[in-house]
């Protein structure tokens, strides 16, 4: 404690010892410098804030804005979105979806909490049909790839006649994102949401436009006719998807092998998208017997003299006449049997898009022996399922590609990635250096000043050749120095202590200056 006391008396001695336009530059140094810190450390720990949401209706502004301010959370409030900070934006957007607050463009089921008394029974279905219509908007909105939607119901009045009863029928406008579209499957998905979700309302009734009047549901259902066959088009789109994925397949494989950008593949495929039923029997060589019947008779007859007429005898007039008795045995015997013949009906039907005939050509950048084409063939053959019977041709060429338009794009890319880096840092280091320089800039000034001082300083305090130039009355230049002699001459015996101490007596100002003197010496 004691040096630091020291410390700050000399410190305080030192600066009542300054001139006043020392004092007031010292201030001024010392304010910059304190000033640009505080500008450095604001800049570096300012606070970037990011959307939470856009696009708000004003009833889900205030409910998010409540919900913010219960959480504590720092906001701001930017045209119709809500800005928080970058670093929260993630967590926010969980919280308050969960809590219930999903933004929408109308109210859903919500309408019927509204108590009204006295509603009619067309009253109540036009508020079901916009229940209805708030909640699939909100389901839709839901997806990441849309921004907004809005759904319209056209709901017949319902009839106790079956043969009066309409069918329902649905728009639905949608407003995607930048950089998003939609599949003709996710289309679908939507139409099956809103059709699922109405009663009597099939899917072909169902129409769904983006906000670039592009109708996104047209065809959607016409791939495939009543009678199983494939449209035109949706037949060039299937061809083209699976010989793409071919294509791919078989460069990502090849490129393994001989490298990115060596490899160039091209596949032809003729698909056969006829729909067939193919009725095949068979009939076994080996016969089954499936019936047995037998059939046995045994007739024995004795006749007399007087036998052998009849009606029918009579009636032709064949009269028999036997002279003695006779007898007759008869025995008869009938066998039938029923045979059946093995049968097996097989019915195959063939799905459309069988592979009627594909061509498959590789070009290789490089020279390639025959032995390395055959098994480039081969590894191509198994790849793709390679038929000799229904036509199919692989043809594998070495040629040198030609890397000039590679070359360019590739360094024109890296000019422009290198550019927006440089850019970037530019701005960084432009932002960081104008403060860094300014306290800089400082720093040597402050360390300018003190060597100035220091020297202003030194010169101040530099002792003369002879005491009596410091501490004499007057002082004369270039010549020799006359001075009341402290002894008196008569005092020959008095010795240099005491002629001290005489004169510490006589002058005690001047010796204490000497004094000072001395000691700033020794600091140095």
């Amino acid at each position: 404690m004691n040096k630091l006391t020291e410390y700050f008396k000399t410190l305080k001695e030192k600066w009542n010892n300054l001139s006043k336009k020392k004092r007031i530059v010292i201030i001024l140094l010392t304010s910059g410098i304190i000033f640009s810190s505080i500008i450095l450390f604001v800049y570096l720990n300012r606070v970037t804030y990011a959307t939470l949401f856009s696009n708000l209706e004003p009833q889900d502004s205030e409910k998010i804005i409540t919900k913010l301010n219960e959480d504590k959370i720092q906001y701001k409030i930017k045209g119709n979105s809500i800005l928080v900070p970058e670093e929260k934006v993630d967590e926010l957007r969980m919280t308050v979806l969960s809590d219930g607050y999903m933004p929408s463009s109308g109210k859903g089921f919500e309408l019927f909490d509204e108590g009204k008394f006295g509603v009619t029974d067309s009253e109540a279905r036009i508020m079901y049909q916009r229940a209805l219509e708030g909640e699939l908007a909100r389901t839709i909105e839901s997806f990441e790839e849309v921004e907004k939607a809005r759904v319209h119901l056209v709901m017949p009045q319902e009839t106790v006649f079956t043969r009066d009863t309409d069918k329902a029928t649905a728009s639905v406008t949608l407003k995607l994102k930048a950089t998003n579209t939609l599949s003709p499957e996710q289309v679908k998905a939507i139409v099956a949401l809103v059709s699922g979700s109405v009663k009597n309302l099939p899917k072909e009734n169902v129409e769904v436009i983006d906000s670039n009047m592009n109708l996104l549901s047209e065809n959607l259902f016409n791939d495939i006719s009543p009678t199983g066959t494939v449209s035109a088009l949706k037949q060039q789109e299937y061809e083209k998807q699976f010989e793409n994925g071919l294509q791919n397949d078989l460069k990502k494989m090849l490129e393994n092998v001989f490298g990115a950008g060596r490899v160039s593949v091209k596949v032809n495929a003729d698909l056969d998208f006829d729909s067939k039923e193919i009725t095949t029997i068979k009939y076994d060589k080996d016969s089954i017997v499936r019936s047995q019947h037998k059939i046995k008779e045994n007739a024995s007859d004795s006749l007399g003299k007087d036998t052998g007429n009849s009606p029918i005898d009579n009636n032709t007039s064949n009269n028999i006449v036997n002279s003695g008795n006779q007898s007759s045995n008869s025995n008869r015997e009938e066998e039938t049997t029923n045979y059946e013949i093995g049968e097996t009906k097989e019915n195959v039907v063939k799905a459309p898009g069988e592979v009627r005939r594909m061509t498959v050509s590789v070009v290789i950048d490089g020279n390639l022996s025959f032995e390395e084409k055959q098994s480039i063939q081969n590894i191509v053959a198994a790849a793709t399922g390679y038929n000799q019977e229904r036509g199919d041709t692989i043809n594998i060429e070495a040629l040198a590609f030609n890397q000039e338009a590679k070359k360019k794009l590739e360094s024109d890319l890296a000019a422009m990635q290198k550019q927006e880096e440089y850019e970037k840092k530019k701005k960084f280091y432009i932002q960081v250096g104008a403060a860094s320089a300014a306290l800089i800039l400082l720093v040597i000034a402050l360390i300018i000043y003190r060597r100035k001082k220091n020297n202003e300083d030194f010169e101040e305090d530099k002792p003369s050749h002879t005491i009596d130039l410091m501490v004499g009355d007057n002082i004369v230049p270039k010549q020799s120095i006359a001075y009341e002699p402290i002894l008196d001459d008569n005092d020959e015996g008095m010795t240099l202590e005491q002629e001290l101490k005489n004169y510490a007596n006589k002058k005690p100002e001047q010796v204490a200056e000497v004094i000072k003197t001395w000691l700033a010496e020794d600091e140095r």
